[in-house]
């Protein structure tokens, strides 16, 4: 898929072409910058090799765990019961190129076994995807690249999901640490803790995982 900066723009894949205008009479559908998604994913990351190389367990290969998960991502639904809507979106899987859709207890038991295997890999692809688009990392004004990193709590008062815990701006949930490189902010890392952890605690650790990333 080759997004065109004209409009309308024009992004193939799939043998597929979509067509993306602003219409003053109907909304097709709610999401169609999927198809960039689908296009960054499939087209700038090796994910579709390197996802094979973590031995599936069951039938769907982790490449369609990965783009229906990034898909619901993107969408704002992070919770696998999203999954089942989109399942029967035609437009949504073909911007996402998946051809096997996974139920919600699919993907959540498969995520239960393999993300600590697939983490890696998707570190891993972010950085190739700022290198295949050359994406520009600005300096700051003394010549140094700046590379933010900090904790910041996300509020997840009433529920019993596993981490949420009481943090420092007074409520339950977690304390996710994020580290962001130069003046455009490019995300090289985004780290799920609970929500009761000292900010400080695990700092250098995270710092020495960034750190090569930064410097790719």
């Amino acid at each position: 898929m080759a997004p065109d900066i004209h409009s309308p723009s024009q992004c193939i894949w799939l043998m597929r072409t979509f067509t993306l205008q602003q219409s003053r009479t109907e909304v097709y559908t709610p999401h169609g910058g999927l198809a960039l998604i689908g296009h960054c994913l499939n087209r700038h990351t090796s994910l579709i090799k390197t996802a094979r190389t973590v031995v599936k367990r069951h039938g769907i290969p982790n490449i369609e765990l990965i783009r229906t998960y990034l898909g619901l991502i993107t969408l704002g639904k992070s919770d696998f019961e999203a999954v089942e809507p989109v399942r029967t979106d035609p437009f949504f899987k073909t911007a996402m190129g998946i051809k096997q859709s996974p139920s919600s207890a699919r993907l959540r038991q498969r995520f239960d076994e393999d993300a600590r295997a697939l983490t890696p890999l998707l570190d891993d692809a972010s950085v190739e995807f700022l290198q295949s688009i050359e994406a520009p990392v600005s300096p700051l004004a003394m010549g140094h690249v700046a590379l933010d990193m900090d904790v910041f709590p996300m509020d997840n008062s009433q529920t019993r999901k596993e981490g949420v815990s009481y943090t420092y701006k007074g409520y339950d949930g977690y304390a996710p640490i994020a580290a962001y490189l130069g003046q455009e902010g490019w995300c090289l890392g985004c780290e799920l803790r609970p929500g009761s952890q000292h900010a400080n605690n695990g700092f250098l650790d995270t710092l020495k995982r960034v750190l090569p990333r930064a410097r790719a």
